[in-house]
């Protein structure tokens, strides 16, 4: 049995991808994503740049030979190179017992024909769980250090760091780099005094080695125990680990055959455990628990059994509910059980409920690259063929007159409203398209404005267009979905020394529609992010590809190509999330008017 490094980065980060890698049917992957690719791509240039002025020798060997990768890398450890790139590791026979080895399987074991030749000096720690298979490790640091110290080699030894785009040590990275360590040890025969993380702007930072072995080995031992067994682990569906994975489809098709609670906004993975140990397995039981008896469980702190108990209740009712019911029941006393489940009739009491699932950015984790990008929210997409060019219109509002957005006790309605959404390039730090649709609703006009920098240095120029026309209409409310408009706002601003008299005044003007969204209702979907209640909505984009990542890609291909199809892709998808927020919005106020008393 193989299991390299990269397996056992994916084992951390989702035990059930792991587990695909090594036995599931590779045919069932997904094409890796434009972003991903860009991810991959960017990752490879940052190591590139950090090496620019370090001199390293590389091991040659064909690609996926492990065994031969291992014999050059140990050929340069003995003449004593100073750095190597990409070297390959090789501990052969870890935690064997006498029992029947078995064929070599895994991730990479397409590549490994034989491993008994290789030269080594097993470092086993007496914690080490003993196995019946016999496993190979193989482990690829970024950089082998030589340093002064005793080894099999003479009168030096090495340490290994790894070269990630993070700002943060993360624990994951730590446990890689005590893995890196367990396997160098073997082949220098010394286990090695420190092991290094090389991360933007911290620089070097050195892994805790006495901490994090034995921490290692315990997920080792875990990740080995799993595949010997082909022990599949249950699906779990967290969006901010799963959408850049290549295994999601075949994932989110079982987790949704099965209705997974995992899919409900609010079920983390800490929550889920504590349900199952509560018997509470599927939506129908979440929908009639008591939130009082979950409200007595850390993992639910505040009003968070509330929340997820109304979210299964809106669910199975596949109808969305007003938030408030839900405080106001645990003021009173009053109990959720009285929620019938099996016909899905509530008391009239039971009618409002509250939820404070908040938008799922996503953390960005593939399995050989660091998530640089925290701010780009990458939505769920489904593949569909494009669609015509105008896009869906929202539902009239229940109330005809407009009401002036400082007297409205719901949702500012008011003449003219701006529509307002952000297109951005975190690499570059570059806020590149303001795009903002002007809904007239005395004339029934919509207009749309796009506001496009094709290049860092029209920034400022798009930035004071924007202003003017945000000026043109001095008191209509601008919404926008989730606060990133607001802290760019904010940002530009100060960025561009904008007087105070003609930005403070527009920011005043500033609602949240995510935020208004998940205070006041709570709606069957999967997540809060825009894309899926838009579509809960009947609202599609016109782009099948298109999302936040999409356009990163898409601007960098427009900054190397200018190919002006791009920058119109880009624009047009930036003109739905205008849209999809005004019919979002329209949404909310027609659902909170139809709640008034």
């Amino acid at each position: 049995m193989l299991i390299t490094d990269k397996l056992l980065l994916s084992y951390q980060r989702c035990n059930l991808r792991a587990f695909l890698d090594t036995c599931g049917d590779w045919k069932q992957l997904d094409p890796p994503s434009d972003f991903l690719l860009k991810l991959i791509r960017d990752s490879a240039t940052y190591q590139q740049q950090v090496l620019a002025g370090e001199t390293y020798q590389q091991p040659s060997y064909p690609k996926g030979d492990w065994e031969a990768g291992a014999a050059a890398t140990l050929s340069l450890m003995q003449q004593g190179a100073d750095r190597i790139y990409r070297g390959v590791l090789i501990q052969g026979e870890w935690g064997k017992t006498n029992g029947t080895p078995t064929s070599l399987v895994g991730i990479d074991s397409q590549y490994l024909s034989d491993t008994r030749g290789l030269p080594q000096t097993s470092v086993h720690p007496a914690s080490s769980t003993l196995h019946s298979s016999n496993i190979t490790l193989v482990s690829r640091p970024h950089l082998l250090i030589k340093q002064p110290g005793q080894s099999k080699f003479g009168d030096w030894s090495y340490v290994t760091a790894d070269i990630w785009l993070s700002k943060r040590p993360k624990l994951d990275y730590q446990i890689i780099a005590a893995f890196h360590a367990q396997i160098l040890a073997a082949v220098q025969g010394k286990i090695p005094d420190s092991a290094w993380l090389m991360l933007r702007k911290k620089g070097f930072w050195q892994v805790n080695l006495d901490q994090r072995t034995p921490q290692m080995l315990e997920i080792l031992d875990n990740c080995i125990q799993m595949i010997e067994n082909r022990d599949k682990p249950e699906v779990f569906i967290s969006r901010q680990k799963c959408n850049l994975c290549g295994w999601y489809t075949i994932c989110h098709a079982e987790a949704e055959s099965i209705k997974h609670l995992s899919l409900l906004p609010g079920v983390t993975a800490g929550r889920y455990a504590r349900l199952k140990n509560l018997e509470i397995t599927d939506v129908e039981a979440l929908a009639g628990a008591s939130s009082e008896l979950l409200a007595e469980y850390p993992e639910f702190p505040d009003r968070v059994a509330f929340d997820v108990v109304r979210q299964a209740q809106s669910h199975l009712l596949n109808q969305p509910l007003l938030r408030e019911e839900g405080r106001r029941k645990k003021e009173e006393g009053r109990h959720d059980t009285d929620f019938d489940t099996d016909t899905g009739i509530k008391n009239r009491e039971e009618r409002r409920s509250e939820n404070s699932e908040k938008l799922n950015s996503s953390e960005i984790v593939p399995d050989i690259v660091d998530n640089i990008l925290n701010e780009i929210a990458v939505e769920e997409v489904k593949i569909r063929e494009n669609k015509p060019a105008a896009p869906a219109k929202p539902a009239p509002i229940l109330r005809s007159k407009p009401i002036p957005y400082s007297q409205s006790i719901f949702l500012p309605i008011a003449p003219i409203e701006l529509y307002f959404d952000i297109e951005a390039e975190p690499e570059m730090n570059l806020d590149y398209l303001h795009g903002v649709l002007v809904v007239d609703r005395y004339n029934k006009t919509e207009e749309f404005h796009g506001f496009l920098a094709e290049s860092a240095a029209e920034e400022g120029a798009i930035w004071e267009e924007f202003l003017e026309l945000m000026w043109a209409y001095p008191i209509a409310p601008i919404f926008h979905f989730c606060d990133y408009e607001v802290k760019t706002f904010k940002r530009l601003a100060k960025l561009y020394q904008t007087p105070a008299y003609l930005w403070k005044p527009v920011l005043k003007r500033f609602v949240d529609i995510h935020k208004q969204v998940t205070q006041q209702a709570v709606v069957p979907v999967e997540s809060y992010a825009l894309k899926p209640i838009a579509r809960w909505l009947g609202f599609d984009w016109r782009d099948a590809k298109a999302n936040g990542a999409q356009c990163v890609c898409w601007y960098d291909d427009w900054l190397k190509t200018g190919d002006r199809s791009i920058l119109e892709a880009i624009v047009r998808y930036n003109e739905d999330d205008c849209r999809a927020t005004y019919v979002v919005k329209d949404w909310l106020t027609n659902f909170l008017l139809n709640q008034k008393p």
